[in-house]
């Protein structure tokens, strides 16, 4: 689909993280090379070539968070807080000057090497002095979305979403490093989270759900007044995972969804609506898409998974389900009709999937990893239910109401887990047939086979 070969730095961490549950090892040697690609002034580079050592340097805000946040969630399902401590060095290369927002440089390593603490540290604190003057975080050469690329470009437009992400990087890196170190001071990052908090739902709340960014004249993006990119789902999605969001907050922001994005007719849930096509102020290479197709307002798959984790979070374990199944591609070859609008293979996620009038739910970019790691996640972790954290597993199902239960294998190490979960009026967890007071289930590597039954009253 795209001519390239290089590692992206944002794409790496998170097919990495996705799979950290079976393979731990793989993840963990992952965050270590992109450690290495950050440099000491806290970015990193969007993406580079390991055999001639060529890379793209940018304005993009999100790429260094993206390491914090996989960090994170490597340590708090391997218990591997050793990880903080390895040494690793940085990336050197050229600056960017002040009319540059990105150019390909030539990098080497440097001889200086800091522990991943101090890396991860480095980019929530160049998030934390980067911002505008709604006090969120600017959003440069783009957040998430490359496409917006020019939404920022002066310096001085904000994203929304990036806040949202910034303050739940900072909550959950604090808690594990606090585990990590109980005199680590966190004083200073929770107080800043308490003034972003703040600020994102003082100055970002459109009515009904939360904008998508500023641009750089201050115009909004992603509001009620726009007649292009009226909402955006990433905002809504992450201004609940975060936990930003007040209660009253997160219904209206999950009607708004159901109202604008969910696309029953054609099994979709968009990006934004309506697309980009002829606004002043340009957002960037997002316009020139067709309106409908990739990221101009169709469905970008990664942002329906993080929907899913809202939904799931806010207690629509059913509704969750439901989009699950809607989006899995196999369900798109049960009729030939759906076969010949997809008119992609069904047994492999698509990146995108378009809304445009003229092909109406046809699959774009498929084997795409970045996609099915996050379906991965959200099946095993968010609805199944099954969390390993350190040396225990945590059970805790959010499955659909037709189901009776599930059953489950888990190999840790050399050891095998049974796991049945019975719908059941009681609320009981049995290890090898005998009850056990709680639901996390300590982990013994005794070369055995074991049987973990759950049962759960949850509808």
């Amino acid at each position: 689909y795209q001519v390239s070969g290089a590692f992206g730095y944002r794409d790496q961490l998170q097919d990495a993280m996705n799979i950290v549950m079976v393979e731990p090892e793989f993840t963990r040697e992952q965050i270590i090379i992109n450690a290495a690609h950050q440099f000491e002034e806290g970015d990193a580079l969007h993406w580079w070539h390991e055999k001639n050592h060529f890379g793209l340097r940018s304005r993009f805000k999100d790429d260094y968070l993206w390491l914090v946040y996989a960090t994170t969630n490597y340590i708090d399902t391997t218990g591997d807080y050793q990880i903080l401590k390895e040494e690793i060095p940085y990336v050197i290369g050229e600056k960017l000057s002040d009319y540059e927002n990105e150019k390909g440089i030539v990098f080497n390593y440097s001889e200086k090497k800091e522990t991943l603490l101090e890396h991860c540290l480095k980019s929530i604190e160049l998030s934390m002095n980067s911002l505008g003057s709604h006090k969120i975080p600017l959003m440069g050469g783009g957040d998430w979305n490359d496409g917006m690329n020019r939404v920022g470009i002066k310096g001085k437009g904000e994203s929304v979403w990036l806040g949202f992400f910034l303050y739940h990087v900072i909550d959950t890196y604090m808690k594990t490093i606090k585990k990590a170190d109980k005199n680590f001071d966190t004083e200073k990052y929770l107080k800043f989270n308490e003034k972003l908090k703040e600020s994102l739902n003082k100055k970002t709340w459109d009515g009904d759900y939360y904008l998508r960014a500023f641009f750089d004249n201050g115009d909004l993006l992603g509001s009620h007044e726009n007649s292009e990119c009226k909402i955006d789902l990433i905002s809504q999605s992450f201004s609940i995972i975060s936990g930003v969001a007040p209660k009253d907050r997160i219904q209206k922001s999950i009607t708004s969804v159901e109202e604008q994005l969910v696309d029953n007719k054609n099994k979709i849930i968009k990006l934004l609506t309506p697309p980009f096509y002829k606004s002043l102020n340009n957002p960037g290479y997002i316009m020139n898409y067709p309106r409908g197709i990739r990221e101009n307002g169709g469905q970008y798959t990664h942002s329906v998974s993080w929907y899913l984790m809202a939904l799931i979070k806010s207690g629509y374990y059913d509704r969750a389900y439901r989009y699950y199944q809607m989006i899995n591609p196999v369900n798109r070859s049960l009729k030939q009709m759906n076969v010949e609008k997809y008119k992609v293979e069904p047994y492999v996620i698509a990146a995108d999937i378009y809304s445009s009038e003229n092909y109406p739910g046809r699959g774009g970019w498929t084997w795409y990893t970045g996609s099915a790691g996050w379906f991965y996640k959200v099946a095993i972790q968010d609805i199944l239910g099954i969390q390993k954290k350190g040396n225990k597993l945590k059970i805790t199902p959010k499955i659909p109401i037709a189901w009776d239960g599930y059953r489950a294998i888990y190999h840790y190490l050399d050891t095998t887990y049974n796991i049945e979960v019975i719908k059941d009026k009681k609320e009981q967890v049995e290890l090898d047939g005998k009850k056990i007071i709680s639901s996390t289930i300590h982990l013994e590597n005794d070369k055995k086979t074991h049987t973990i039954t759950i049962y759960t009253n949850i509808n």
